[in-house]
């Protein structure tokens, strides 16, 4: 870069003009853009083209930045020869950018949802609202009938529940704010899907155009980079959600509902617990123990909460259900002794579980302070006060407190070992010196 142009033998050493207007050799530009990393290059100088294919296919997080220009900082984004080098980077860029919006977005969703529990343990005030007595005798024979035959059936998927509950309690404000959180919750978990995720587009459009072109190749390693960690958090933050509405309307809106009439209720949980197992199923094959433990938990609280007040329930299918419900409490108390790391302060909400289907009693879990450790773990991230890394497969996750790693767990993506011993990261992990320092420019 320190030559003169007419010092250079541009058969030898093409030169590149990028946008911006410098002059710079083609040894210089490769070396800038760490071209030899990319690619296998040829060791005979004379040769036409010294590259002579694709060292590695293209890892995620493998590029620290997008380049610039040596001597104005530039950008260099237009130049076909390091094509596949600035896409990376691109790629890169958008999926830190998603991470950073994902963490700032679920992290106050988690708080508003501790505080509409907490208000939900709080007395009931608001009390049924008392009928007229002023009815003439047709109104108040529909009224009896309604009173007395009438049950109130809570079916369906669980959209359907909830819509059923706000629908019947929509003389009340008790559901307002919690079914407005609910919507943010839905809204937040399409939104990190997988196919709304930067990566899962550009694949998308990958091969839209080699379907056009003919070209039948299949791109197989997407699964690996798309960033699955905040879906099973908003999965799990949904079911808590639905959980909190449906065993409070068990315990007091249904009466509000029925003018204080203790009538039968019919519930159907099962499409509950499927949606539990769903959960489960995956993060096991994620390994994923404290996502699974929550699936088993809830399973069984919805089954605590479908005894309590059915009236749809034989004495037989209830017993099959609490024997159920029962056997996946005790996995889920071997798999918090397995992992007693992830699962922290977990066994305390399996014995809750347990005293509920004993006592035959229901309750809207409190957050327990290592769950909440977590989530503060995650606002601390955000804030730039905790550390970023990468995994062995360049996954990112973070450590929080001093944000040193002090005990291993397994990636959300792949599996991997991340995390690590007295301060000291496991192997192939890396710290996210990039994913830190665009978590602080979100965080100013």
């Amino acid at each position: 870069m320190g030559s003169a142009y007419a010092e250079i033998d541009l058969d030898d050493n093409p030169c590149i003009i990028p946008s911006c207007g410098h002059i710079l050799t083609l040894e210089s530009m490769d070396g800038h853009m760490d071209i030899a990393k990319y690619y296998t290059v040829s060791e005979d100088t004379g040769g036409e083209n010294p590259i002579i294919g694709l060292k590695s296919s293209s890892v995620p997080f493998s590029t620290s930045e997008l380049k610039n220009c040596p001597m104005c900082r530039s950008p260099l984004r237009n130049i076909n020869r390091y094509g596949r080098i600035v896409r990376r980077a691109w790629i890169d860029e958008a999926t830190k950018k998603f991470i950073v919006w994902a963490n700032a977005q679920f992290v106050p969703l988690a708080s508003r949802m501790e505080q509409a529990e907490a208000k939900f343990r709080e007395p009931v005030t608001e009390k049924p609202t008392p009928k007229s007595p002023l009815l003439r005798k047709a109104e108040l024979s529909f009224a009896l009938d309604r009173l007395t035959l009438k049950q109130i059936e809570v079916i369906g998927s669980r959209d359907k529940q909830i819509k059923i509950v706000l629908k019947a309690c929509n003389s009340t404000a008790r559901y307002k704010d919690i079914s407005w959180l609910r919507n943010e919750i839905k809204r937040f978990l399409k939104e990190v899907d997988e196919a709304e995720q930067p990566i899962s587009r550009i694949h998308d459009l990958v091969q839209d155009a080699r379907k056009h072109r003919g070209v039948n190749t299949e791109i197989i390693d997407l699964p690996s980079v798309l960033q699955v960690h905040n879906r099973l958090l908003a999965t799990v933050l949904l079911l808590r959600c639905d959980y909190a509405i449906l065993s409070d309307f068990v315990t007091h809106g249904c009466d509000m509902a029925s003018g204080g009439n203790h009538g039968n209720v019919c519930l159907n949980f099962a499409p509950n617990r499927k949606d539990c197992e769903n959960l489960m199923q995956e993060s096991r094959s994620r390994q994923q123990p404290a996502h699974e433990v929550e699936g088993l938990l809830y399973w069984a609280r919805f089954v605590a909460l479908e005894r309590s007040r059915s009236a749809s329930l034989s004495d037989a299918d209830t017993t099959t259900l609490v024997e159920r419900a029962r056997d996946r409490l005790h996995l889920a108390r071997t798999i918090c002794n397995t992992n007693p790391g992830q699962t922290a302060g977990m066994s305390e909400e399996v014995s809750a579980a347990e005293k509920m289907l004993r006592d035959s009693t229901f309750y809207t879990p409190v957050t327990n302070v290592e769950k909440a450790a977590v989530y503060a773990a995650m606002a601390q991230s955000f804030q730039g006060t905790g550390h970023w890394y990468y995994c062995a497969n360049g996954h990112p996750f973070t450590v929080g407190d001093c944000g040193m790693p002090m005990e291993t767990a397994r990636c959300p993506q792949c599996g991997a070992t991340v995390g690590g011993a007295h301060h000291q990261p496991a192997d192939g992990v890396r710290r996210a010196e990039d994913l830190e320092a665009e978590f602080g420019r979100r965080g100013r």
